[in-house]
């Protein structure tokens, strides 16, 4: 069977909402239940779900407190509101953000990749981010790693690694966890979407990297497979690799504390090793 669910966090979106629920409402293959979480906005977002679910009755809005405490990281809001008795007697959970548009046929391809190998445990997207008012494909991903703009999970697999972490680098720890537990993770060439959030300035792009750096420390990247890939950033993007690294070892120096999961970070390591020494890894 190929039922599927889907979820969205929106905080202030009335800018793209539109166009995703135009391409949700296209889908050659819609879902039994799409959960919009508007988290709060202040804008007309709230208007516009509502409006929607009154056209569609398969969108199920739901709408939080702007002023309530929250924690870091958006998906300990998705986890709210993905119990088991959510996604027990579906097939897949598609877990979507709100500024994305794409093609009828967007779900059926993901949904072919999973028919095509039982295997896979989450398929992810390419994404394409406008520039200079033409769309290029966003910088080039481990085939392995499926971003967390767009991602659907097996429920076989989403039973197993659940909850989803509530922090940066969850996109990670999903598929780690995924590919620890014998599962498949790709994100697939010919299945495209079109992220519609204008990019940061540089600037803001290298905070991004020296984020990135303590995402993976979190992660539980080891040190020499983290000085490793700052080196080999370094070619093309020597600050990018310079924050990236600052950001890595801040926390280190700091001790801040990684994972709760000792068997997950064991497991990353032995794959960056295996990666350093030119073996079999999930890196190929």
């Amino acid at each position: 069977m190929d039922r599927y669910i889907a979820i969205t966090p929106a905080r202030d979106e009335e800018r793209f909402l539109p166009g995703l629920i135009e391409s949700m409402a296209g889908q050659v293959r819609r879902p039994q239940r799409w959960i919009v979480i508007d988290d709060g906005s202040a804008d007309a977002t709230a208007r516009i779900l509502d409006e929607a679910a009154r056209r569609h009755d398969w969108i199920e809005p739901v709408h939080l407190a702007r002023n309530r405490p929250r924690e870091a990281g958006g998906e300990s809001v998705i986890m709210q509101f993905l119990p088991r008795a959510a996604w027990q007697d579906v097939d897949f959970i598609f877990r979507l953000d709100a500024d994305l548009s794409f093609a009828p046929d967007f779900v059926q391809l993901m949904l072919n990749e999973f028919a095509a190998n039982p295997r896979l445990g989450i398929a992810g997207a390419t994404l394409y981010e406008r520039f200079n008012d033409r769309w290029h494909e966003a910088r080039g991903i481990h085939s392995f790693h499926t971003r967390g703009a767009t991602k659907m999970y097996s429920a076989r697999c989403f039973s197993v690694i659940q909850p989803l972490e509530s922090c940066a680098g969850w996109d990670t720890i999903d598929e780690m966890r995924a590919l620890m537990n014998g599962f498949k993770t790709q994100s697939f060439r010919h299945i495209r979407a079109y992220h519609h959030r204008p990019q940061g300035a540089a600037a803001g792009a290298w905070r991004g990297h020296f984020g990135k750096g303590q995402t993976a420390y979190y992660v539980g990247y080891s040190p020499f497979f983290l000085v490793a890939r700052a080196a080999r950033m370094a070619v093309t993007r020597p600050v990018s690799a310079i924050c990236m690294a600052a950001g890595y070892f801040d926390s280190r120096l700091r001790g801040r504390p990684n994972v709760n999961d000792a068997k997950l970070i064991n497991f990353i390591r032995r794959q960056q090793v295996r990666r350093l020494l030119m073996l079999d890894s999930v890196w190929r």
